[in-house]
């Protein structure tokens, strides 16, 4: 089995070989034991055929990479034959491409960015206020719906009832307006844990709450305190302040590899900015600033996806 698929596959290349020989390819014979094929008068050698094999790995065979570089070498033919290759923007394409591979295997050669503890360390100092913490404070609330289309009547019901679950929070404890939140708050993602409202800044609304809500939360003095009752379009709010946390600078082990690497960063930029000082360093530059400022600025377009008929 083995033994008929080499020799269908020696067919196939021979097949390819000779679709895309033309006059003045010289014969098997006169290529020479390190060609193993010539298309238009381009050999492939074997150094190259043994290459391609190590690349791809174990499974190719030696015949089918044959056919993938005889295939190349064809279709490169017909490209240069057509002057493809030297089509604007082809070569404008060609050219970034071989820069950008310059650039990297440059900047791969030089050594790695370094960043010391000490540099850290004061990079950490002269930016502290990078690494400050605002004020915070955090409460339980308890939460009684009132539709902003209801009757004076209906919301004055509900402001009373506000007022006396306030009021027998007031004469209990924590534990107390727990349980009444459990039993009476109609804010259904808080209601089960206590009517937690998280962490709150004075600049910062975080979870969505109204704003009048985290004001009053900000009015109260001290833990465990409750502010007045609070109305808003929605219904009324029963708010107790649970924590407070001063504002304050986090400490320097806890943004180091932050740092760290904000300044590994700067430091590959410095690289690429030197790179780029020496290739221009000798070569005559200059710029019309006339046809610059002439130069219209056209906004690139939202490229949008093709319509799938």
């Amino acid at each position: 089995m083995k033994t008929t698929f080499a020799f269908l596959a020696m067919g196939l290349i021979a097949v390819v070989v000779t679709s895309c020989r033309q006059n003045g390819v010289p014969s098997e014979a006169a290529l020479g034991p390190d060609v193993v094929a010539v298309v238009s008068g381009r050999p492939i050698t074997r150094a190259a055929l043994e290459s391609e094999l190590t690349r791809r790995g174990t499974g190719a065979t030696k015949e089918a990479v044959l056919g993938d570089l005889i295939r190349h070498e064809a279709t490169l033919a017909q490209v240069r034959a057509t002057g493809f290759d030297h089509d604007p923007a082809m070569v404008d394409a060609v050219e970034r491409m071989l820069v950008a591979r310059y650039q990297e295997r440059e900047l791969a050669n030089a050594d790695a960015p370094v960043v010391t503890d000490e540099e850290i360390r004061t990079a950490y100092i002269a930016n502290a206020n990078r690494y400050s913490t605002p004020a915070e404070v955090r409460g339980s609330v308890l939460f009684l719906k009132s539709s902003p289309k209801a009757t004076p009547e209906r919301r004055l019901e509900v402001k009373k009832r506000a007022d006396q679950l306030l009021a027998d929070a007031i004469a209990g404890d924590a534990v107390t307006f727990g349980r009444l939140v459990r039993e009476h708050s109609e804010d259904q993602p808080t209601r089960y844990r206590g009517g937690d409202t998280g962490w709150q800044t004075a600049n910062q609304n975080a979870g969505g709450w109204d704003a009048t809500v985290v004001k009053a939360l900000w009015a109260i003095p001290k833990p465990g305190g409750y502010a007045p009752v609070i109305e808003t379009p929605e219904g009324f709010y029963i708010a107790r302040l649970t924590e407070i946390k001063a504002a304050g600078t986090k400490p320097l082990a806890e943004v180091s590899e932050v740092i760290r690497y904000q300044l590994r960063q700067a430091k590959r930029e410095q690289l690429t900015t030197a790179f780029h000082a020496r290739m221009c360093a000798g070569l005559d530059i200059r710029t019309n600033t006339t046809s610059l400022a002439e130069t219209p600025v056209v906004a690139r377009a939202d490229q949008q996806p093709p319509v799938i008929p």
